[in-house]
């Protein structure tokens, strides 16, 4: 009798044992799942704000390869409209060229063609006056220039024409004169400047007033020597 009442005192302790382990259990089991949702919520949002800043991320990327290829088609457009305008300058550059080759060429031919003319023309003069004084054969329209041996050939300028830059002088291919020879040129025994053959007729030449002496005042009756 006395053992079946401590049976029966012991049951509801182990029962009471049970239902606080069982409550623990729940409990902690409970704290788990609330630690499980809020870790699995925490993930949830993080992985939401990296999936949007992948997105952020994945616009600019797209945003700098757009600028990007626009940046390229401008450069290339760019590029076609240098190699263009660089093609065109070229031609233009040539046509400049080509015009101020032609303008040189007729530049030149011209001034000969002057410079023959007034050789002519004083030829003329010369012959006319030689006309005309038939009857006193002692006046002459050229002065006689005698060349001595070592002696430094001397002569005069009988025209000026300051627009080409050139002078005709009274020596020729008798004085040995010959194209390309250099005068010097005298004033009042003053040394003022050179000029070089370009025509040579027999008894006189025309020369060009060379580039640094073309600002001096040249003058006829001038004296020129050959250097």
């Amino acid at each position: 009798m006395l053992k079946m009442d401590l049976k029966s005192l012991n049951k509801p302790k182990i029962i009471y044992a049970a239902i606080v382990i069982l409550l623990i259990a729940s409990i902690s089991f409970y704290f788990l799942k609330e630690k499980e949702k809020k870790l699995r919520i925490a993930t949830q949002n993080q992985l939401t704000q990296t999936i949007e800043e992948k997105k952020k991320v994945e616009n600019k990327l797209i945003d700098t390869v757009k600028a990007k290829e626009a940046a390229e088609t401008e450069l290339t457009v760019e590029k076609e409209k240098s190699s263009t305008l660089k093609k065109e300058l070229e031609d233009k550059e040539q046509q400049i060229k080509t015009t101020l080759d032609r303008l040189e060429r007729e530049i030149t031919a011209r001034k000969k063609a002057e410079a023959q003319l007034m050789i002519t023309l004083k030829e003329k003069e010369n012959l006319e006056a030689r006309v005309r004084n038939l009857k006193e054969p002692s006046t002459i329209e050229l002065e006689k220039i005698v060349i001595k041996p070592g002696s430094v050939v001397t002569g005069k300028i009988i025209m000026v024409n300051k627009d080409y830059a050139f002078v005709v002088v009274n020596l020729g291919s008798t004085h040995n004169i010959k194209v390309g020879d250099i005068l010097s040129v005298y004033h009042n025994d003053e040394f003022i400047g050179k000029v070089q053959i370009e025509r040579a007729e027999e008894k006189m030449s025309a020369a060009a007033i060379l580039p640094e002496w073309q600002s001096v005042e040249f003058k006829e009756n001038d004296v020129v020597k050959i250097i």
